[in-house]
């Protein structure tokens, strides 16, 4: 299943291969932007054992999608899902998944803005400007389980509204995070700035 959406951001530079679970490939568009393309492989132990097969439904494609589109109606920045792809195989009992994402420019990992920050007080602007987004992404009753330094990406200024990346996990929900969700979320994201050991 395909799924084009308005244009957000252009101009990256294509090549190479990213990291994380599988290969990212990030690839050039005709537009003189750049799209990610992520094929879904399984971690862990069940990475030895399935590797890109799924069996989940609907098919994780699919629920990034909603996701992503979700947030994107709730005015939270996110990439543009160029194309949710879902290859089934054996009688549809299993499939393989692709997720095909414009790459958002001008931007930086809150990870990398932290460190570059001179004092304690830009760090707190840094900080500041993704809860923002964060607050905004609960508000619309998306629960997004891995807000961490590096599905965060931060503009040229803290004022700019950060962006939220990876919706893969995420669940969208009738109403508003709760207030569980709403503390593990910041504690995950607390413990990922802690890890960064900036003094």
């Amino acid at each position: 299943a395909a799924a084009p959406h308005a244009a957000q951001g252009a101009g990256a530079v294509a090549g190479g291969v990213h990291g994380g679970r599988g290969a990212t490939r990030l690839v050039a568009l005709r537009d003189g932007g750049a799209a990610f393309v992520r094929r879904y492989v399984h971690g862990g132990l069940l990475g030895a054992l399935l590797g890109e097969w799924y069996w989940q439904r609907p098919p994780r494609p699919l629920r990034e999608l909603a996701a992503t589109e979700a947030a994107r109606r709730a005015a939270v920045v996110a990439p543009e899902v160029l194309a949710a792809i879902v290859q089934p195989a054996f009688s549809g009992l299993v499939y393989r998944g692709v997720l095909v994402t414009r790459a958002l420019v001008q931007r930086r990992a809150l990870g990398d803005a932290l460190r570059a920050a001179g004092d304690d007080e830009a760090r707190r602007r840094w900080i500041a400007c993704a809860v923002r987004a964060v607050r905004r992404l609960h508000a619309a009753g998306i629960h997004h389980p891995d807000l961490n330094v590096a599905n965060l990406l931060v503009g040229a200024r803290p004022e700019d509204a950060a962006a939220v990346l990876d919706f893969d996990r995420a669940r969208v929900g009738d109403g508003p995070v709760g207030a569980l969700g709403v503390a593990l979320a910041r504690r995950r994201l607390s413990r990922s700035i802690a890890k960064l050991g900036l003094p």
